[in-house]
């Protein structure tokens, strides 16, 4: 059973539903199809050659309490259906949660305007009967809450109550290790972000994936504060640099032979280098959500 649905259109205006705006089929999230490709043989039957998820389409069908309005207010709240659930402003994002209080979302697209019938079977004294149709592109689900790991990080070394001996304290100290495993405890594989942060000077950092060997390298020079973001997610793909406060688009720093690294359904081992200065200026992480097929 999903709940406290919210919807949000790519200007931020939001439509939840509650008992004024009452669900009644809910949010039917199952039955995701796939496009199995085969082709004829000679031989009975076809040769399997892979397979696609398709594309993910549902409806909401809701009810508008409309025994206390006005007829201002009716056209009131009808303005405000066609201001949220505008066309013109896809993709939406639609929020919900599970009876066990897990939160997900989901991106889709609108097919069209809500439709609101106005014979007297479903529109009348008490209610109005409202239609939305969508198309999600991208057919998966996401957790809403993102998980992070480090590979490279200084870790404080205050404990309280704060003694201070002769010889002094160490204030932090840097971990140690070189790889992490980051476990993708998703349905499907996924992208992510990658964050490289100088701590010092340092030219082309990379990340690799130990299982693959295969590699994200930036072919470019990294100072002290600066901060590369990297997303491999399907459909946003970029490279951004964060210099005094500046965010600049560096996608052509990525070398020819980068790869947009993925993560696949369980362990991932990751290690992190540069091609120049000393690799204690560099810390890294990732964060991901993790991608489902239904919940």
């Amino acid at each position: 059973m999903l709940k406290n649905i919210k919807i949000t259109n790519s200007r931020g205006d939001q439509f939840e539903f509650d008992s004024t705006n009452r669900l009644t089929n809910g949010l039917d999230l199952s039955g995701l199809l796939a496009i199995v490709n085969r082709v004829e043989t000679n031989a009975p039957g076809t040769r399997y050659q892979n397979t696609k998820i398709d594309e993910r389409e549902f409806d909401l069908e809701f009810k508008i309490r409309q025994y206390s309005f006005t007829e201002e207010t009716k056209d009131d709240k009808r303005s405000e259906l066609y201001k949220v659930f505008n066309p013109n402003y896809n993709p939406v994002r639609i929020d919900f949660e599970t009876s066990n209080e897990d939160e997900y979302y989901l991106m889709a697209e609108l097919l069209g305007t809500p439709i609101m019938p106005p014979d007297k079977s479903n529109n009348n004294a008490v209610w109005q009967r409202c239609l939305l149709q969508f198309v999600a592109t991208d057919p998966f689900i996401y957790t809403k809450n993102e998980k992070m790991v480090d590979i490279a990080f200084w870790v404080s070394a205050f404990e309280f109550p704060l003694e201070i001996p002769e010889e002094g304290i160490e204030m932090g100290y840097r971990e140690p290790s070189l790889i992490a495993n980051v476990f993708n405890d998703g349905q499907e594989s996924t992208g992510m972000m990658i964050r490289f942060k100088a701590l010092g000077t340092l030219r082309n950092p990379s990340l690799i994936n130990v299982n693959t060997y295969e590699t994200l390298k930036l072919n470019t020079t990294m100072q002290g504060g600066d901060v590369i973001w990297v997303s491999t997610y399907q459909r946003r793909k970029s490279v951004t640099l964060i210099r005094n406060g500046v965010s600049t688009n560096i996608f052509n720093s990525l070398t020819l032979d980068s790869k947009f690294l993925q993560l696949n359904v369980g362990d991932n081992l990751f290690r992190y280098d540069v091609e120049e200065g000393p690799i204690e200026n560099l810390e890294v992480s990732m964060r991901f959500a993790a991608r489902l097929l239904g919940v």
